[in-house]
């Protein structure tokens, strides 16, 4: 892993409290890591903590794989090697425009067919809610003997990379990883 951090000025945002009470510029943030794995890859992880609260930041996400790639909530693959097609992940939420349902999330579509659908609507849930929720509907299922679905050895594997980064973000070096007891049971 090789870290660092980027501090740039911006505009205080909200906070759980609400919005500030008066423009002041503040600290933002930004941690870039790369990830190179043995069997040839590749990983970036930028984040910055701004994007939960901040009006002026949003979320990112770009996963790319050998057939396509999703890129925020453009999805492009590969039918064949001379046609490639592109679909957009849609969002859908009921309580807008006139639809008198209550607010909650449904799911997202992808070229015209749902691809996720929220287990817990119509239940009025922020998507990290909605996360907790999942982990905790597989925790249970797995207690009553059910498959496990994201084992102790994963996340030990997550927070050993967390660690290297801040390993690397300290030093200023890159850290390098070494097998784990833990890799054998992932």
């Amino acid at each position: 892993s090789r870290t660092a951090r980027f501090v740039t000025p911006l505009v205080n945002s909200p906070g759980r409290d609400g919005p500030p009470a008066e423009e002041k510029i503040v600290d933002s943030a930004q941690v870039l890591a790369q990830f190179r794995f043995e069997d040839g890859r590749f990983g970036v992880y930028d984040f910055s903590g701004d994007q939960y609260f901040s009006y002026a930041r949003s979320p990112r996400v770009l996963v790319r794989g050998e057939r396509g790639e999703i890129e925020n909530e453009t999805v492009r693959w590969l039918l064949d090697p001379a046609s490639g097609v592109s679909a957009r992940l849609e969002r859908a939420d009921t309580g807008h425009g006139g639809n008198l349902e209550g607010y909650f999330h449904r799911g997202y579509t992808l070229g015209g067919e749902w691809v996720y659908r929220n287990p817990f609507a119509p239940g009025r849930l922020a998507d990290d809610e909605i996360a907790i929720a999942t982990a905790l509907e597989k925790m249970a299922a797995y207690a009553e003997g059910g498959p496990d679905f994201y084992s102790l050895a994963e996340a030990a594997q997550d927070r050993y990379l967390d660690l290297l980064m801040e390993q690397s973000l300290r030093t200023g070096q890159p850290a390098a990883s070494v097998t784990q007891p833990w890799a054998a049971g992932a």
